[in-house]
């Protein structure tokens, strides 16, 4: 879980994400502070005048600074930094979200692994157990002394190829599991065991996984703070309808280097300071309809917002409920599965001995040895699906 949590991309992708719409608060408080600029200019003149002999010219040399802090803004700033934060806290809980749903593949990808190698060791054992012990050799030998016919011998090879075929096939599925684990994790599976202690993450009751569910869960909580910034966005659009008012400043300074020759030679220097302040107010009348259709806009997004958090209750509920009442069976089963294993040694043991003492058939025995190992990967599939909401921290009342 660690290697997955520390690694995986597609937590790495939602943690830049995140840290992207982090900035979007900075980027709404920067309507509480000024604005500063610095100007500066250049410019150069030569004038000739032909009805008027003359020549006149110069350069002129200008630099200044510009300050504008607003005031009021008809709370769009106020607005649009709540807005910001709502989402952010949004984006955190998808955030949150995401980690479940990586951990949920994580544990997934590790159960399926350990489930395939205790298949692949089932089928190993059963490929083995018709091939030497009792079973396709001692048909043949049984055959060469004319104890068995030819069918029996043909059974007994078909069921052992069938077990290896099951092997191979098991195996397949194994290294397939292992590439999702690799995928998912980062590193290859190696020395896995069956998780220990699950019971401890399950809640108590059905109605206590509800309640926490409703209260805790990432979804909800996310289409919650989606709602809150879709109001503020509301409240921030309005805004603009109202009047605005910023404090504005600037400070100059120009030198100009003239020269002349109209009616007698000059040559003047100039130097210009200019500081000017004042308080300016716009009030907005027609805005070409564009400020309308933001609020309405918003107004819908706000709606659509609103279907979004019931949507996530519904769901919520819903995923737990499937999961309580999935565990719930899976439960009542291994229970029902562990007594067929039992019952089908019992049986296998039996026909073993009726065949020994001529009241069974060979196929009868294969038939007994199937079914156990039926019974067998049964129980291995049902312990791992059993396992899987309790181990994974996204399971859907999980937090």
């Amino acid at each position: 879980m660690s290697t997955a949590y520390d690694t995986n991309p597609t937590l790495q992708a939602q943690r830049a994400y995140l840290r992207s719409v982090d900035e979007n608060v900075a980027i709404a408080k920067s309507g509480f502070r000024p604005n500063i600029y610095l100007t500066g200019g250049y410019s150069d003149s030569d004038v000739h005048n032909n009805n008027v002999p003359s020549q006149t010219g110069g350069a002129t040399l200008s630099a200044g600074a510009k300050i504008s802090q607003p005031v009021f803004s008809g709370f769009t700033t106020v607005n649009s930094v709540k807005s910001a934060d709502s989402m952010v806290r949004a984006e955190q809980n998808n955030l949150y979200n995401t980690e479940q749903g990586v951990f949920l593949d994580s544990s997934t990808a590790y159960l399926d692994v350990v489930r395939d190698e205790a298949i692949v060791n089932l089928q190993k054992n059963n490929e083995k157990l018709l091939k030497k012990k009792k079973r396709l050799d001692e048909t043949v030998e049984r055959f060469n002394v004319g104890e068995v016919t030819r069918t029996d011998v043909s059974q007994a090879q078909a069921r052992y190829s069938q077990a290896k075929a099951d092997r191979i096939a098991s195996e397949g599925n194994l290294q397939a599991s292992k590439a999702v684990y690799t995928r998912v994790i980062g590193e290859a599976p190696k020395d896995l065991s069956e998780p220990e202690n699950l019971g401890d993450f399950i809640p108590a009751s059905f109605q206590e996984a509800l309640e926490y569910t409703k209260a805790n869960n990432y979804s909800i909580r996310y289409a919650r703070e989606l709602l809150n910034s879709r109001v503020y966005d509301v409240a921030a659009n309005t805004g603009a309808l109202l009047p605005s008012v910023t404090l504005d400043g600037s400070a100059t300074t120009s030198k100009s280097d003239s020269s002349g020759s109209a009616y007698g030679a000059y040559n003047r220097d100039t130097k210009v300071d200019e500081v000017q302040w004042g308080v300016n107010m716009n009030i907005p009348l027609y805005t070409a309809g564009e400020t309308r259709a933001k609020i309405r806009q918003s107004k819908y997004q706000k709606w659509q917002a609103q279907e979004l958090v019931l949507e996530a209750e519904r769901q919520a509920v819903s995923d737990v409920t499937s999961a309580w009442e999935l565990m719930t069976s899976n439960k009542a089963q291994i229970k029902s599965i562990k007594d067929q294993v039992k019952a089908n040694e019992i049986a296998l043991d039996g026909v073993q001995k009726e065949e020994a003492l001529g009241n069974r058939t060979i196929l009868d025995v294969l038939d007994a040895y199937q079914e156990l190992l039926n019974s067998n990967v049964n129980e291995v599939r049902r312990a791992a699906t059993i396992m899987l909401p309790p181990c994974s921290c996204c399971s859907p009342w999980a937090s």
